[in-house]
C-alpha cells in the first residue's frame, strides 16, 4: 500500500455527528479532531469532500476551530468521484497516496471505481480510527507539517484558474508563471550535506516526479555527495510570491558515465518549470549529461520565468541552512574549515558542525589571497578568518591555485613567503589554526602531476610548512603521511566519507584542546 500523503474527509457522520443540511447541531468526534491535528503535524495533510452548503459548512468548521486544519476543501452538492479527481489533481498528488473517508458506502465505491488506486475507509467501521493511528505511527521521525506549503499551492491554484490572458506565444500558463516571481537556488556538491536528511526523505517519498525511480539510505546518500570525484550533486530550493517551498528537488550525475543517478522533485512544484531550471544547472557543469530518462516527460529547453539565485550570497545561504538546520542559525560560527571541496565533509562529521563555516567554491580561501593586493587584483574580498581555522594545505599544492603566479612557486620561495604571511596573520588576529599536510606516502597514481601536484612538490611544500610553523605556537600541524592510505582517497586532493569522518575526529580533538568549547571568543584583530 502506498504511503498516505492526504486524507480527504466527508463531514456528516464522518467528521462530526449529525447532518448539517437537516438542521442538526453538529458535534465533531473528538478522537478524529485530534487525529487531524496530529496528522497535519506529522506531514500528512487533510482536506474535505462533502455534499453540503459551502457557507454553512465553513461556518460550522470555524465555530469548532477546524477550518484552518484543511486545505483545498471541496464542499458542494456535486458527485464526489469527480470532486475527488479535481481535488487530487489540484494538489498534484496521485490517487494512490490519498485516503478518502466517508460514511456512505456508495460514495466510497463510486470514488474507487473512478480512481482505482484511491485508498478508502468506511467512517462507520470500528477499525477506521485504528487504521488512522497506524498511518500516523508510520510517519518518519522528525516529519514536519506541510500545511503552509499546500496553502501556498492552494492560493496559486486559485489564481491560475482565474488567469485568462495569454502571452505572446498564446500560452496562458507560461504567462501566469512569469507573473509568479519564481526564484530558485541550486546548492552544489558538499553544500548539500546539510540537507541530506531532507533530500533522502524527498527521494524516498516521491513517485510522480522521481524520474529515475531511485531510493536511498541517508548515510549512503551523504557518502555519494561527499564523493565529488565520482558524482556531481545539486539540491533545488524555490520560492515565489505565494510562499517559500523549501527544498523541492535533488539531482545527481555520475561524472564517469554522465548518467542521471537522481532527478527527483516534490509534486508541490509540478508545472513550475523547476525541472528545466535544474537541467540548465546540470549542463553548466556537465554538458555531456545523458538526459534520456527524461525523454517525453520533461522538455530539455530552459525557462525564462525562473530567476537563479546564488547560494553563495550570505543572506540566502543563512536562510536556507536555517530552514533545515535551525541549530546552525542560533550558534555563533567561530570555526572555519578551509579545505576547498572537502571542507563540507569534515564539517558534516564534526560534533561542532553548528559552529562551523566551511569553504566551497567560489567562496574559499586560496593561499595566494594572503599576498598584498591579490584579492583586489582579482576583484575578491579580503580573506576573513574565524578564531579557529582548519586548513588543508594540499589544495594549494596544484598549479591552478596560483594562476599567473605559478612560475614563481616552483622552487618554493614564493610559497614559503605566503606561508609565513598566513602564520603572521593568524598570530596577529589571536586565532589558532590546525594545518593538515597532505600525504607524502600515497601511491604514484594518487598524485596529480598534470596539475603540478607531484610527490616531490608535496614533500617540498610540507617541509616549508614544518619550518615556518615552528615559530608560531598558534599553528598546529597534522600530517596525513602514515594516517591516510590508498583506500581512503581517489587522489591526494579528495577523500572518501569514512576517512573524512576519521579526520573530523582529529579536528574535534584539536578544537577541544583549544579550551573554547564553552566560551567561544569574539574574533578581534586586537586579540594578539
Amino acid at each position: 500500500m502506498a504511503a498516505v500523503k492526504l486524507v480527504v474527509w466527508d463531514l456528516d457522520e464522518t467528521l462530526w455527528a449529525g447532518t448539517l443540511a437537516d438542521g442538526d447541531t453538529v458535534a465533531p468526534f473528538p478522537a478524529r479532531v485530534a487525529l487531524i491535528h496530529a496528522l497535519n503535524a506529522a506531514g500528512v495533510v487533510n482536506s474535505i469532500c462533502s455534499k453540503n452548503d459551502p457557507a454553512a459548512a465553513q461556518d460550522a468548521l470555524r465555530a469548532h476551530g477546524l477550518w484552518d486544519a484543511f486545505v483545498f476543501p471541496h464542499i458542494a452538492f456535486a458527485p464526489k468521484a469527480e470532486a475527488l479527481r479535481s481535488l487530487i489533481a489540484a494538489m498534484q498528488l496521485r490517487p494512490a497516496n490519498v485516503l478518502f473517508i466517508d460514511d456512505n458506502r456508495l460514495n466510497l465505491e463510486s470514488a474507487r471505481a473512478a480512481l482505482p488506486d484511491l485508498q478508502i475507509l468506511d467512517a462507520t467501521d470500528p477499525q477506521t480510527d485504528t487504521e488512522l493511528h497506524a498511518i500516523l505511527a508510520a510517519q518518519p521521525a522528525g516529519a514536519r507539517s506541510r500545511l503552509a506549503e499546500y496553502r501556498a499551492l492552494e492560493a496559486k491554484w486559485r489564481d491560475r484558474a482565474a488567469f485568462a490572458p495569454a502571452d505572446a506565444t498564446g500560452d496562458a500558463d507560461e504567462a501566469f508563471l512569469r507573473g509568479c516571481d519564481i526564484h530558485a537556488c541550486a546548492p552544489f556538491l558538499m553544500d548539500n550535506l546539510d540537507f541530506a536528511p531532507r533530500i533522502a526523505e524527498l527521494i524516498n517519498r516521491s513517485n510522480q516526479l522521481n524520474y529515475t525511480s531511485s531510493r536511498v539510505e541517508p548515510d549512503a546518500l551523504a557518502a555519494a555527495i561527499i564523493d565529488v570525484v565520482a558524482y556531481d550533486s545539486w539540491s533545488i530550493f524555490a520560492w515565489d510570491r505565494y510562499g517559500d517551498y523549501g527544498l523541492v528537488g535533488f539531482c545527481m550525475v555520475d561524472r564517469r558515465s554522465k548518467a542521471l543517478i537522481h532527478f527527483t522533485f516534490s509534486c508541490r512544484v509540478m508545472h513550475m518549470g523547476l525541472e528545466r531550471y535544474a537541467i540548465a544547472q546540470i549542463r553548466q557543469k556537465q554538458p555531456q549529461t545523458d538526459f534520456a530518462v527524461l525523454a517525453g516527460r520533461v522538455p530539455l529547453t530552459p525557462v525564462d520565468w525562473v530567476r537563479d539565485v546564488s547560494f553563495h550570497a550570505p543572506d540566502v545561504r543563512a536562510r536556507l541552512i536555517a530552514m533545515l538546520r535551525p541549530d546552525a542559525a542560533d550558534t555563533a560560527q567561530d570555526i572555519r574549515v578551509m579545505f576547498d571541496c572537502q571542507s563540507g565533509g569534515i564539517a558534516h562529521f564534526s560534533q561542532h558542525r553548528a559552529r562551523m563555516d566551511f569553504d566551497n567554491a567560489p567562496r574559499l580561501f586560496a593561499l595566494r589571497h594572503i599576498l598584498p593586493g591579490c584579492t583586489e587584483h582579482e576583484g575578491l574580498p579580503d580573506p576573513t578568518f574565524a578564531p579557529l581555522l582548519i586548513y588543508g594545505t594540499g589544495v594549494d599544492y596544484s598549479d591552478p591555485r596560483w594562476k599567473d603566479l605559478v612560475d614563481l612557486v616552483q622552487d618554493g620561495s614564493l610559497f614559503a613567503g605566503c606561508v609565513q604571511l598566513l602564520c603572521q596573520r593568524v598570530a596577529q588576529e589571536g586565532a589558532h589554526m590546525l594545518v593538515i599536510l597532505p600525504p607524502e606516502d600515497a601511491p604514484d597514481g594518487h598524485y596529480r602531476p598534470h596539475m603540478g601536484h607531484t610527490r616531490a612538490r608535496t614533500a617540498l611544500f610540507n617541509q616549508i610548512w614544518r619550518y615556518e610553523a615552528a615559530a608560531y605556537p598558534q599553528v598546529t600541524l597534522f600530517e596525513l603521511t602514515g594516517f591516510a592510505d590508498a583506500s581512503d582517497m581517489p587522489d591526494v586532493s579528495h577523500y572518501y566519507a569514512g576517512f573524512l569522518q576519521r579526520l573530523a575526529g582529529v579536528v574535534d580533538d584539536w578544537i577541544s584542546a583549544q579550551g573554547r568549547l564553552t566560551q567561544p571568543q569574539t574574533h578581534s584583530r586586537d586579540a594578539a
